[in-house]
Order: structure tokens, then sequence, then C-alpha cells
């Protein structure tokens, strides 16, 4: 097995990248991660997808210039869905995104005959979820729900108590039927995975888009090392730091801030 000491790339708009971080982190103990949050201009799901291709490139740039990088990880479904064929252009090394993992891990559970979305409005009026059921052959019944105030209270830490749970209510209420399985097409969506559960019956089956994208990526990996990770922000590292640490269940440093125009 070859091996390749380069680095691993993660961008997000904000913390929600944070929950394939972790995911990558506990499959891949050896490789060393740079992460970035984009906390400047978070959230991107309300942006343009012209907007969104900006920032997306710009963070991939951004990256590269701090490690040399063998993968890079668009921990954002927003970005993924408006910059993906962008970035695989764009860049040398290879580029992973979260929708098409996501989809994959939700059809290998056989019998499906409904599937909800919930995600930002960005990534739902992409349809790129539907179009990438499509193509792997679902033939049932989709239904995309926008719901925009959960990356706010993923960032706030707002994640459980009664807060998240009137606005847990007020979303999955709006759904037509209750669906065999539901797709977080947004990577702070897992955060509030607990209280979401509570709203829809047990046997519903939840699918979390980062940790299928991390459990199927495929690289030379790093074998002779522990690796490490470094973040880095574009705005407010102190409170990424703070909110970040509860997240993760562990202290991590403030993240470098840097620009990324």
């Amino acid at each position: 097995m070859q091996n390749d000491p380069r680095s691993i790339g993660v961008f997000d708009s904000g913390l929600g990248g944070l929950t394939v971080l972790s995911a990558i982190r506990r499959k891949f103990p050896n490789e060393s991660l740079f992460y970035l949050g984009d906390t400047a201009r978070l959230p991107y799901g309300t942006k343009s997808p012209e907007t969104v291709l900006k920032y997306a490139l710009a963070c991939a740039k951004a990256l590269m210039k701090q490690a040399e990088l063998k993968l890079l990880v668009i921990a954002c479904n927003t970005a993924t869905a408006h910059a993906f064929s962008a970035l695989q252009d764009e860049l040398e090394i290879p580029v992973v995104g979260v929708i098409e993992s996501g989809v994959s891990e939700t059809l290998s559970h056989v019998h499906l005959d409904s599937i909800a979305i919930l995600a930002t409005a960005g990534t739902i009026r992409s349809k790129a979820y539907e179009r990438e059921l499509k193509k792997q052959n679902f033939e049932g019944r989709i239904y995309p729900l926008a719901c925009p105030l959960f990356v706010s209270l993923a960032e706030e830490g707002l994640t459980e108590g009664p807060i998240a749970q009137a606005i847990s209510k007020h979303y999955l209420r709006q759904l037509p039927y209750l669906p065999d399985a539901v797709i977080l097409g947004c990577t702070h969506y897992p955060l509030l995975l607990p209280t979401l559960k509570a709203s829809l019956p047990h046997k519903t089956i939840w699918i979390d888009s980062g940790h299928a994208t991390a459990h199927h990526l495929k690289f030379s990996p790093c074998l002779h090392q522990r690796g490490e990770a470094r973040y880095f922000v574009t705005d407010a590292p102190e409170r990424f730091q703070k909110v970040a640490s509860q997240f993760l269940g562990q202290s991590i440093p403030i993240p470098d801030l840097i620009s990324v125009d």
C-alpha cells in the first residue's frame, strides 16, 4: 500500500462540516486534516448559486495555500450542489461532495417508498438531491423541505431544548406523509438529530450525508503518523472555538483567522 502523507482539506460555511471532519477522524486516525469554516459569510443556503460558487472556489484555494492536499471534501450540501463540478474542473486533486454519498447510503436500505430531504433553501432550490435519487434509480415519493433556521440553531449551540423542539415541530409538521427515510441534507443538521428524532416515528431511517461521505472516501492513506487537525475560520475564531469544542466533546485550539477573498 502506497504511503501518502499529504493532508485532507475540509470546508463548510461554518460549524456543520465538523460532523464530516469528526467522522473522517474516527475512520482515518492517521490522516492530517485542515478544516476551514467560512464563518464571515454563512449561511450559504440563502445565497445565489453564483455567490456560493464564488465562495466555494475561494475556500478551496485558501485551504490549498495552507497545506499540500491530496483530497478536498466539500462538507456543505449547498456548496456541493452549486460548486462541485466547477471545483473538480478547477483543482488538480480529487474533490468529494456530500450529496452522492448521502443518496447511496439512503438507497442501501431496501424497501423505501418515500424519502424526505431536509436541507437549506439553496440546496432545495437546486434539486440536486432529486436528480441524484433519480440517477440512482429511486422511483418512490420524494419530499424536499427547506429548514433554514436549523443552521442558526446549530451555530448558536441551541440543538436541544424548547426552542429547538418548537422549530423542529414547525418544519416537520409540513411533511404531507411520514417518510420511510429522512436525508439530513445539510451538515449542520445532524447536530439536531436527537431533537428531530422525537418528532417522527422510531422506525424512521435517518441519513447523515456527512457521515456517509466519510464512509465512502477512497484515497492513498498515511501509514506512519498520528494525524492532527488544524482549524481556520474567516471570522469570530473565539466563538467558533467555544461552540466547536462543545460539539466535538473536547477542547480545540482557537482557530487561525484567514482571509479567503
